[in-house]
């Protein structure tokens, strides 16, 4: 039997699609502007504001991802150890072998520092993108990647804390970190309920607090003299070929590998393929990525070699995912 989708995860997946546009709409009006003779101005229209953005509204956005992954263990896949195995051990996949591209392109350079910046997944652009394909997406498929998705958002925490907690602020710490920590150790039974914490602010995140860091974080200028030059740079290529390659091949491999040494079971109405297109939608991502890239690089050029690669892999990612899903997936009666 399908899997059926409850109402709190419907109504979940339902704004996470609708934040995904806010998303791709800011995103396109800061590229506008950066691009536009109007840049300075836009520069300095959120400047006053970029650090409150960055840091205070984005301690909200931690706080709800530590929501996400508390309820995943309470009451989703993840409380069940071989369900729960497959999406971990995908989304284990899908972080090291982008990783592991970029590296070794960016092994000698000024860029090594970023590796993690190829790990992340953007669950709201990646979950926007499968519903463009509507009723004949599976349940089973978007449980797997917004499980997988959520697996990689405590994957990617862990690695913030980690390896870039020194070079983070108090506030920072306590905005990222300390928010994820906070919505775990919350008694929120006795308060209230963790699903109802999640409706309240899901919609404060995906419709303000995503799109302002996006307006504030995303806008490159791309013209003739720098195009060239930001896409060839081994930090834009390294997120473009580990993003777009690794995510496909890490997912798809460590799933199967999980599957087949009887670690992780696989749904019957998922199939590899499915799990295959579901990397390439992980290829996705932007939020969590770019405040991982403001920790590792300090210089603006290669922040704007970030943005650029981001971009062009989220673009790419979206387009093989999309077309590759619509030919090998069918919802199952």
């Amino acid at each position: 039997m399908v899997r059926r989708l409850s109402t709190a995860l419907a109504r979940f997946f339902r704004t996470e699609v609708a934040g995904g546009i806010f998303l791709i709409a800011s995103c396109a009006i800061a590229l506008i502007f950066a691009n536009s003779p109007l840049s300075s101005d836009y520069t300095n229209f959120w400047n006053p504001s970029k650090n409150f953005i960055s840091e205070g509204l984005m301690s909200v956005f931690f706080f709800l991802v530590g929501l996400e992954i508390k309820r995943e263990f309470d009451q989703g896949e993840l409380r069940k150890p071989k369900s729960a195995a497959l999406p971990i051990i995908a989304a284990m996949g899908g972080m090291l072998t982008p990783a592991f591209i970029y590296l070794l392109l960016n092994h000698s350079g000024g860029g090594a520092n970023g590796w993690a910046v190829a790990m992340p997944t953007d669950i709201a652009l990646s979950l926007g993108a499968l519903a463009l394909l509507g009723s004949r997406i599976d349940t089973s498929l978007k449980i797997f990647l917004l499980t997988l998705a959520i697996a990689d958002d405590l994957g990617s925490i862990i690695v913030l804390g980690v390896f870039y907690s020194g070079g983070i602020s108090p506030v920072r710490i306590a905005s990222t970190i300390g928010a994820v920590l906070l919505a775990w150790i919350l008694p929120l039974k006795r308060i209230i309920s963790t699903d109802r914490l999640i409706s309240f602010i899901h919609p404060w995140t995906s419709f303000l607090i995503i799109p302002l860091f996006a307006l504030v974080n995303i806008g490159v200028r791309f013209d003739v003299h720098n195009l060239s030059h930001l896409i060839s740079s081994p930090v834009s290529a390294g997120l473009i070929i580990g993003r777009v390659v690794g995510k496909i091949c890490g997912i798809t491999f460590f799933a199967w590998f999980a599957i087949k040494m009887g670690i992780a079971q696989k749904p019957n109405s998922l199939t590899y393929k499915e799990i295959a297109g579901a990397g390439a939608l992980a290829g996705m991502g932007l939020t969590v990525s770019l405040f991982i890239a403001e920790l590792a690089f300090k210089d603006p050029l290669s922040l704007d070699q970030v943005r650029a690669g981001l971009l062009i892999a989220a673009l790419i990612s979206a387009t093989i995912g999309l077309i590759y899903l619509r030919k090998v997936s069918f919802k199952q009666d």
